[in-house]
């Protein structure tokens, strides 16, 4: 989890310089062509003030001059914008890409967990069935016991290690959310729905239960009759 956060944080971070850099760059590119805009500007002013002392024609060609530049200008400027636009574009598509691909990403995972998840729960009646055997062969075979022993202890390592944990049910409160109620016994030294024996122990998987337990719960014993 802490891994996956950190490749998150990490895009947004990315995404930001990018931004960064995009923005920059465009400022650079518009702080140059504002200032020949000054220039064309500071021009015209002199144009204004020298029109009494110049010749008509060497103002228009002046006003002509500066005109083209304006229009070059203009085009400049047009090819700022929507090369900053063609720009956007392009990250709003970048962003797009990565949310698709965490998408592609988680779907793999939960797809891989559903599968791992369908396969545990094939694999516990093999459990069920090894964990008999264990209570069966105690005391006969030495080694016969030692080699079911191994046996079990290993497949529960691969099976903890896989995400599977045993819901605590026995001497527990009864859960509807984790256990099955399959027998009632009345007993008075018992709190009332308390676990008292587990039928079938049950699963849970990455935190969802896969198999409630079968439990036997305490109730209260009937009243005595009055005489």
């Amino acid at each position: 989890m802490v891994e996956e956060l950190k490749a998150r944080i990490e895009c947004v971070e990315s995404a930001i310089q990018d931004c960064r850099s995009a923005v920059e760059k465009g400022l650079s590119r518009l702080n140059e062509l504002l200032g020949e805009l000054n220039g064309l500007t500071t021009e015209l002013e002199r144009l204004k003030s020298d029109l009494e002392h110049n010749d008509d024609e060497e103002i228009e060609d002046a006003i002509a001059v500066l005109s083209e530049e304006l229009d070059a200008k203009k085009k400049k400027l047009d090819g700022i914008i929507r090369g900053e636009q063609y720009l956007n574009e392009l990250m709003y598509l970048k962003a797009d890409f990565e949310n698709y691909k965490k998408r592609v990403a988680k779907e793999k995972r939960e797809f891989a967990d559903y599968a791992l998840e369908c396969l545990i729960s094939e694999l516990l009646p093999v459990k069920d069935s090894l964990d008999a055997a264990m209570q069966h062969v105690k005391g006969d075979n030495e080694g016969l016991t030692r080699g079911v022993e191994m046996t079990v202890k290993r497949f529960d390592e691969i099976l903890r290690g896989a995400g599977l944990e045993e819901i605590k049910a026995e001497g527990e409160q009864f859960d509807p959310f984790r256990h099955e109620v399959v027998a009632r016994e009345a007993r008075d030294t018992e709190q009332e729905n308390k676990v008292i024996e587990v039928v079938r122990k049950g699963y849970m998987f990455h935190g969802k239960v896969l198999r409630p337990a079968m439990v036997k719960i305490a109730i209260p014993p009937p009243p005595h009759p009055e005489h």
